[in-house]
């Protein structure tokens, strides 16, 4: 017995360093791009009348790549959820600078990498500047709800394809959403916008006491259900779960939306960003200061995160390399990267064309004073240049990829483990656990008894059970344990996680 669990842990071991190799490193030197690959169809509110929106991305793979399971992610851009020109800055779609860079060094990583463009539209200036909050935040809210949807459309596509034709050749189980500022904004509700109670906060509320989004209406936030419309629903019979979120300069609406059990996320933020707070703010129109709503940066995601145990799979591991290094010297939170400085403040992993008729050399720092920026940055990033950004881009890449490995294999152990035996049905709540009660179920055949065991193989627990649950209520210390599950002829193994 003591065998057998020793062996799963050198599995473990062996199979985490293989994939490190492939994901975390770039092990190829050319990336293919499918481009404006069109991966659903919903309907827009941009310009005010609704129709009918053609959703494409562009999808980036490394080319010579052999390999049939391949992690996804799948990258949303910023924007501030207006059209690119029409927003007065030189970016906001799938084509942005900052974009194709990251998705062409996940691809060179061995991911797949998809850049989405996402539905846009909402009213940042009702009537008059300093007009109606109410309009302003109810559409700015909406446009989150939208990108979510859409988000979740686009991991069901890949999920379809994997299961259909395979084109793309992802692996279903490992599948991550990210995105820059209001790409960010996307991909952290994404992860965490599960319930309808979570749309009903005061600030969500007209002042009749509606929610800004009605899920009659608009359909829920994986995009099914409301009225056609104003929703269509997109490949029915998919699942949209994700299993890592990546969010650089984005915000949450409510850091209470984030809870046990959703997936972990990684976080960039300029500290000093005056679009996006680091962490509690109203977030102002830039063009006029009038106030929109109260939302949290990544600061205070990072903190929620820890606090429920989202972020513990990266407590198994002392990450040594300078980039830890570095945002450990700035923050104890793991799975946080601030960046200092006002230079810093908004996307320093940005740049822009030249060309652009948006682009700008200076910022307004107060009524009357600029300071000059790179000469072809933007209103909201001055001191944009590519070597910069680039500079930037190795740091979230050097940060992210152990840390995204080590969640994704987290996943990958499971799956491993359980294959052992002959059953998959057995679940664990809550895991990791706080309280020190566990409650262990099966869907499949009762159970005989249980064996639990620290990582040295050593039994701590053994019980009989001749039932289809269990709960594990002794004190246990923190740290990782196997839990063997046995039925009459076979076993299966389960990670279990003790805070």
């Amino acid at each position: 017995m003591k065998n057998n669990i020793l062996t799963i842990i050198a599995l473990m071991t062996l199979s985490m360093t293989a994939f490190s190799q492939r994901y975390e490193s770039e092990i190829f030197t050319e990336v293919n791009v499918t481009s404006n690959e069109v991966y659903g169809v919903n309907v827009s509110v941009l310009g005010g009348t609704p129709f009918s929106d053609t959703l494409k991305m562009d999808v980036y793979e490394p080319v010579g790549d052999t390999a049939s399971e391949r992690y996804l992610i799948i990258m949303a851009h910023s924007g501030s959820f207006i059209p690119k020109g029409v927003n007065t800055l030189p970016f906001g779609n799938k084509n942005d600078s900052a974009m194709m860079e990251l998705c062409t060094q996940f691809a060179k990583r061995g991911w797949v990498a998809a850049a989405i463009n996402y539905r846009l539209g909402w009213n940042p200036t009702p009537d008059i500047a300093g007009g109606d909050q109410e309009t302003r935040a109810s559409t700015i809210i909406q446009a989150v709800f939208r990108s979510v949807q859409d988000m979740s459309t686009a991991v069901r596509y890949f999920r379809k394809d994997e299961a259909t034709t395979n084109n793309f050749k992802i692996d279903a189980d490992h599948i991550a959403v990210g995105g820059t500022n209001s790409g960010g904004y996307a991909a952290l509700a994404k992860g965490a916008l599960n319930k309808e109670s979570e749309l009903n906060f005061a600030k969500f509320l007209y002042n009749n006491g509606v929610s800004f989004v009605s899920t009659d209406t608009l359909g829920d936030w994986e995009g099914f259900g409301g009225i056609s419309a104003l929703n269509m629903e997109n490949h029915t019979g998919y699942e949209s779960d994700v299993q890592l979120v990546l969010n650089m300069g984005g915000a949450i609406g409510d850091s209470s939306w984030i809870e046990a059990l959703e997936p972990p996320v990684v976080n960039f933020h300029g500290v000093a960003d005056a679009l996006t707070p680091y962490k509690t703010q109203t977030v102002i129109v830039a063009a006029t200061g009038d106030a929109i709503v109260e939302v949290s940066g990544s600061y205070v995601v990072a903190k929620e995160n820890a606090a429920v145990g989202n972020s513990t799979v990266w407590d198994t591991v002392t990450f040594t390399d300078p980039y830890s290094a570095r945002a450990q010297a700035l923050t104890s939170y793991e799975g946080l990267f601030p960046f200092t400085g006002a230079s810093n403040g908004f996307e320093p992993w940005g740049w822009y064309d030249q060309n652009d008729p948006n682009i700008a050399d200076s910022v307004t720092v107060a009524p009357g004073v600029k300071v000059p920026g790179s000469g072809f940055g933007s209103a909201a990033n001055p001191f944009a240049s590519r070597t910069k950004a680039l500079a930037y881009i190795d740091t979230v890449m050097g940060y992210f990829s152990p840390r995204a490995v080590l969640a994704m294999e987290s996943v990958t152990n499971t799956a491993s483990i359980n294959d052992l035996g002959e059953g998959n049905g057995v679940k664990a709540y809550p895991n990791p656990n706080k309280d020190g009660k566990v409650w262990v179920s099966t869907s499949k055949d009762p159970i005989l008894s249980f064996d639990l065991f620290d990582l040295q193989g050593k039994m701590i627990l053994s019980r009989e059970v001749r039932n289809v649950g269990f709960e594990i209520t002794e004190e246990l210390e923190s740290g990782l344990y196997l839990l063997q599950v046995n039925f009459d002829g076979y076993s299966v193994q389960q990670k279990l996680i003790y805070e």
